[in-house]
């Protein structure tokens, strides 16, 4: 898979998340990639609207 397509597809979000609470925020708890995308998956069904479907 291609650079593009994982970006499109989200394949990256959760190690770029990572990398920013590192960055931003050292010291701190990361969540697990388990429950980082179950938020993300809650964010996205409590606001519908920013989904194009």
């Amino acid at each position: 898979m291609s650079w593009y397509t994982k970006t499109l597809m989200g394949d990256n979000d959760y190690r770029r998340y990572v990398e920013h609470r590192h960055r931003t925020h050292p010291g701190e708890p990361v969540m697990s990639e388990r429950a980082y995308w179950r938020h993300r998956h809650a964010a996205a069904d409590a606001n519908p609207s920013a989904r194009c479907c």
